[in-house]
């Protein structure tokens, strides 16, 4: 049985700053924000639901849990009659994790909004019969935390470049576009740290070079330099930073940034990435340094 929350609402706009918003800071904006990575989605709202079904037929009565951030995390409890045979469920098309079905209880955890963009998503409760059953609701995907403006930038800008604002790196795009980003999550431009690329043609070393970059953002008190083996510390808006070649010792050789962090049966998590230069939404971490680079590895700079 199939059980769909269909949406009723219409998505919100989103905008981004300037850069000369970003220059000027962005004390407003975080303000709205909650601080840190993780998801805190809101569990007390809910939307009461109304079914008449026969006896035996999985309904929902009361759904707790409607909205919550672009990155997931927000706990949903969906109450009604019959629910113990959910096998899976999805937000938007993706599948959340930890979900725990009983009788008259399913809960579960959001994933991140597959494009990073606000609005209503429909929810879908997989059960093992097959037949669907809409419950008329939605899960409201908001824009809450600093690392949702992250990647709701991101996503807007991962194939259609904001050239106005930052122009182009020819062949070598990926820094460029991983601090516009961290802008956008928040961070405010200084002499150590800057671009004036698309006007004056200006930059600073940190931005487009992966080696100073590397160095850069590992001075912040916000970050901390993750080894490959710390892998199931990544968090979504963290940086990877690429060595394709361990042996010739140059360092940093590409930049990209996580945007999905998936639990796997085998207890390594798998990581996916987005980035210019190759332009991507979802790339596989594993594919890069095995499929693309056999040899490569990577360190990850964790943010606060």
């Amino acid at each position: 049985m199939t059980l769909a929350l269909t949406p009723n609402v219409r998505n919100p706009s989103l905008s981004f700053p300037t850069r000369r918003t970003f220059l000027l800071g962005l004390a407003g904006t975080g303000a709205l924000a909650l601080a840190g990575c993780t998801g805190t989605g809101t569990t007390t709202n809910s939307t009461r639901v109304e079914n008449d079904a026969p006896p035996g037929t999985a309904t929902v009565a009361n759904v707790e849990g409607t909205s919550g951030p672009l990155i997931g995390g927000t706990i949903v409890t969906v109450t009604g009659s019959n629910l113990h045979n959910t096998t899976g469920v999805t937000v938007g098309g993706s599948p959340v994790v930890a979900l725990t079905a009983t009788q008259d209880t399913v809960t579960f955890t959001t994933p991140n909004a597959a494009e990073y963009q606000p609005g209503a998503v429909p929810v879908v409760l997989t059960q093992t019969s097959g037949e669907p059953i809409d419950a008329g609701r939605v899960f409201e995907y908001q824009v809450i935390t600093p690392v949702d403006k992250q990647m709701a930038y991101a996503f807007t800008y991962w194939q259609n470049y904001n050239l106005a604002e930052w122009g182009q790196l020819p062949d070598n795009d990926c820094g460029n576009y991983a601090n516009q980003t961290l802008l956008a999550r928040g961070w405010e431009q200084n002499e150590d740290w800057f671009s004036d690329y698309a006007t004056t043609g200006d930059f600073s070393l940190s931005w487009v070079r992966g080696n100073e970059m590397d160095e850069y953002l590992q001075s912040r008190p916000e970050v901390t330099r993750l080894p490959f083996e710390a892998r199931n510390q990544v968090k979504i808006g963290d940086i990877v930073m690429f060595d394709w070649d361990q042996e010739n010792d140059n360092g940093v050789d590409h930049t990209m940034i996580v945007s999905a962090v998936i639990p796997q049966a085998n207890g390594v998590n798998a990581i996916k990435l987005a980035g210019h230069t190759v332009d991507a939404q979802y790339r596989d971490f594993d594919d890069r340094i095995t499929v693309e680079h056999p040899g490569g590895t990577a360190h990850f700079l964790s943010i606060a």
